[in-house]
């Protein structure tokens, strides 16, 4: 018998080291790591483990079976990137696989890559990926290495590849408020005026990697709140060599919102001895840049502690583009009689033949300013104005489009008692347009009358979503913001799903603005709930960027 025990020993010592020495598992390749020459053979047959792993394991990494194939295979992975000597390829290879891995284990190895890229020592490839499993599992203790990375990166480089969108995307992922002095550092710099016709590589190169680092950390600066960074954004809305970064700017200074308020109406009353000078270096237009561009940032904030400023601001306007443009943006403030009357005088001081940047009347600007006050006490005044329009001078096209558009915020604002006095002007100067969408509103009103209900049927009524009909849910809109309130812009959200037609939903997001004068972060999130369910479904509309705003401005007026 003891022959046969020592045989059977013998037999389970040789399984065993069969077991060792097994290429289909896992811990036969873990060995190889540390062999230079079996290395790139033992990453990607691991890199394979996980992959299969995955596949079985429906994409769940959090299956037992995929919880112990990481705990096996990512910790020494991770050690040898980190303990670094590997060629290129190599390296690449280990670095995508552990971030694709997004095992928090992992997380050296990719500091790793973002801190040597920074150094000139990893590549884009592995930049991009470190920017991915950063944004994955939100890794703050990143933060250091990314920004150190971010300012290396260089998008003229065409062999770059995407890393300075992955970056950009893990930045936003974990904004870290020890970054906002090297950010305002890079917003601070200057881009210089350069003509893309005639300069040479080296100075086009330049700008845009200068436009890219500063678009990313106004995006930032905004995302962060940082209020320090108020002036620099405005200085990047000013500066006409940093047109490419100003729209970023202006979106970072409402998400800034209230404290950037009062530094703005410094600037929109010529208080700002800075931007003043920044702003006249623009030519002979460009003292009037200073005041128009806070004003949009103010009528974008929406907060009402600006309009009477902005009132001041419009009523000594001696300028007709300023009047067009503080007007426009005195219209997203909460609504007030002495708004309604300075944007009725700044309409009486433009020129007939003034055009704005976008070939309309600056009048037109100013009427459809005033639709967005939703106030049936306009009407008289529009009817008087397209009446005074008969006998003026200027550009008979222009005249009739201006008189056309006086005619249709007539209807859309108008109440039952209204309808006579409307149709005797829109009877002697409108259009077959402007009829029939009398004859729509006309209807509804009669239908409807002051019943709130009645309208809110009719925005999600299926007949008016064709554009043919669709100003009757235009006008149904318009009446909610007239004759609404608190209960009804929640009624209003409810039925966002079923308004197809993007004219209406555009008004009905207006109305819900217009019906929030002291904001509403309930609201605000139901409706960003509605883009975060259309993102995961890869949807965008038209009037996304509407919502964006309304749900800015609701937060803001809110805070």
């Amino acid at each position: 018998m003891p022959p046969l025990a020592g045989g059977a020993a013998l037999v389970s010592a040789s399984a065993l080291l069969v077991g060792c020495d097994d290429e289909s598992q896992p811990d036969y390749w873990i060995k190889k790591l540390d062999d230079p020459g079996k290395r790139p053979a033992a990453i990607k047959r691991l890199t394979q483990f996980y992959d299969d792993g995955l596949t079985k394991n429906s994409n769940d990494r959090n299956t037992p079976e995929m919880k112990a194939l990481l705990e096996k295979i990512v910790p020494p992975m991770a050690q040898q990137y980190t303990k670094g000597d590997l060629d290129e390829k190599t390296r690449i290879d280990l670095l995508k696989a552990l971030a694709n891995t997004r095992d928090p284990r992992a997380k050296d190895a990719i500091i790793k890559a973002m801190t040597d890229f920074a150094a000139g020592k990893a590549n884009h490839e592995e930049m991009t990926q470190a920017a991915g499993y950063v944004k994955a599992l939100k890794l703050k203790e990143a933060a250091p290495a990314l920004l150190e990375a971010f300012a290396k990166i260089q998008v003229s480089d065409k062999n770059l590849g995407p890393p300075y969108t992955a970056t950009r995307d893990a930045m936003m992922a974990i904004p870290d408020p020890a970054w906002k002095p090297k950010l305002i550092e890079l917003l601070n710099r200057p881009i210089g005026v350069v003509d893309e016709k005639k300069a040479d590589k080296a100075a086009l190169d330049k700008a845009r990697n200068e436009v890219y680092w500063q678009t990313v950390s106004a995006e930032l600066l905004g995302e962060l709140q940082a209020t320090e960074a108020i002036k620099p954004l405005f200085k990047a809305v000013l500066m006409p060599e940093k047109k490419n970064v100003a729209a970023t700017a202006v979106v970072s200074l409402v998400k800034i919102g209230k404290p950037a308020v009062v530094p703005l109406l410094d600037i929109l009353a010529g208080k700002d001895a800075e931007m003043n000078e920044i702003a006249a270096k623009n030519g002979p237009e460009g003292k009037y840049a200073a005041v128009q561009n806070a004003a949009i940032v103010l009528g974008t904030i929406g907060r009402s502690e600006a309009r009477d400023p902005m009132i001041a601001a419009l009523n000594a306007a001696d300028n007709d583009a300023v009047r067009a443009v503080v007007g426009r943006e005195l219209s997203k403030l909460p609504a007030s009689p002495e708004a309604v009357k300075a944007l009725e005088a700044a309409f009486d001081k433009v020129g007939v033949d003034m055009l704005m940047p976008d070939g309309n009347p600056a009048r037109i600007h100013i009427a459809v300013a005033a639709e967005k006050f939703m106030d049936a006490s306009v009407v008289p005044w529009l009817l008087k104005s397209v009446a005074t329009l008969k006998t003026a001078k200027g550009e008979k096209e222009l005249i009739d489009n201006i008189q056309g558009k006086l005619l249709q915020t007539a209807v859309k604002l108008m109440k039952k008692d209204q309808l006579d006095e409307v149709k005797r002007s829109i009877d002697a100067e409108g259009d077959d347009e402007v009829k029939k969408a009398f004859g729509q509103a006309s209807t509804l009103l009669n239908a409807c009358t002051d019943n709130v209900g009645c309208y809110l049927a009719k925005i999600e009524d299926p007949s008016v979503q064709e554009k043919n009909d669709q100003f009757v849910g235009i006008k149904a809109v318009y009446m909610l913001g007239q004759l609404g309130n608190e209960g009804t812009k929640a009624e209003i959200v409810k039925r966002l799903a079923k308004i197809k037609n993007e004219s209406i939903k555009a008004e009905a997001l207006n109305a819900i603005d217009h019906l929030s004068p002291n904001g509403d972060k309930k609201v605000a999130d139901e409706l960003q709930a509605i883009l975060d369910e259309q993102a995961t479904r890869g949807k965008n509309t038209p009037v996304d960027s509407v919502m964006r705003q309304i749900i800015s401005r609701l937060r803001t007026r809110a805070s």
